[in-house]
């Protein structure tokens, strides 16, 4: 299995599939970059697929953060990995989680090593402020983010203790606050019923390891407080941009997400009709195509 060593002495597990141009894609919450392989094995002939774990998901999982900041160390990640790799000309994807990475490695660190960048279900802004109404979740964000800050900060106290010693009810809670939160990811009713499963704790621990579970505490933390607004940069960008948007997206509304049309007026906006938020998993064959399309973009 291949690994990068990062400027903290971490190792970051990755896959690397196929042949020719490099394309990495970066995953979303809690999911393991092994979920983007049915998308990339169709066009591994023509294109090499580099698909990072992010830290503290997937096969990353046990490594724990060495920066406050969640998605700072992950641009600071993905930086280590081009870097280590020799990546050049990258065309770059993002979803959720994994698109704000991408627009923190843009503020950070440029994208002079990146080809085009391909932009999947994220507002530009993740918390709602005065002149802001569309961040994550959008109106409901005050009622649902309030439950669950107060969740995390009953679970502080025991951060240092392994998984198993943390008291059964706030086990319970955890697992019904992801669960939730995987529900705003959908918006067909086959997926919400699946997505239901993650208050079985024997199951969803399959998907959401436990053995680095702070790294839950320390994601909501961060979208809670850090700075998660691109606003100020993405107007900086200038690589080929692909927008997709989920018309029925409950975790970033729509309306919001088209704000990138202002921000970086060359950006192509595709919209994805009675979807939600996971556009890959909810409407696979569209997504395919405009990945294709992505792919051919010069």
């Amino acid at each position: 299995m291949p690994y990068i060593q990062t400027r903290d002495g971490a190792r970051l597990h990755y896959h690397d599939v196929g042949r020719g141009e490099p394309v990495v894609l970066l995953h979303g919450f809690a999911m393991p970059a092994a979920l983007w392989l049915p998308f990339a094995l169709p066009l591994a002939y023509r294109f090499r697929f580099i698909l990072p774990d992010l830290r503290g998901f997937g096969r990353s999982h046990g490594v724990k953060l060495s920066d406050d900041c969640l998605l700072t160390q992950h641009a600071n990640d993905v930086a280590d990995l081009f870097e280590t790799l020799d990546l050049r000309g990258v065309r770059l994807g993002g979803l959720s989680m994994g698109a704000c990475t991408a627009m923190q490695y843009h503020r950070l660190h440029g994208f002079e090593r990146v080809r085009s960048y391909l932009h999947i279900d994220q507002s530009p802004c993740v918390r709602n402020t005065d002149d802001w109404r569309h961040g994550l979740l959008g109106e409901l964000q005050s009622a649902r983010l309030g439950g669950w800050q107060d969740l995390m900060t009953r679970m502080e106290p025991y951060r240092d203790l392994a998984y198993e010693a943390l008291p059964a009810d706030l086990r319970r809670e955890l697992w019904a606050s992801l669960s939730e939160f995987f529900d705003y990811a959908f918006h067909h009713r086959g997926w919400k019923w699946v997505t239901r499963l993650a208050r079985h704790e024997r199951l969803i621990r399959r998907i959401a390891p436990t053995s680095n579970w702070p790294i839950y505490l320390d994601s909501v933390r961060s979208y809670l407080e850090d700075d998660y607004d691109w606003r100020p940069t993405l107007p900086q960008l200038r690589v080929p941009m692909t927008a997709l948007i989920g018309e029925d997206s409950i975790m970033y509304p729509a309306e919001g997400q088209r704000a990138i049309a202002d921000l970086v007026p060359h950006a192509r906006l595709v919209n994805f009709e009675r979807c939600g938020h996971a556009i890959p998993f909810e409407a696979p064959r569209q997504f395919n195509r405009e990945l294709r399309r992505f792919l051919a973009t010069t």
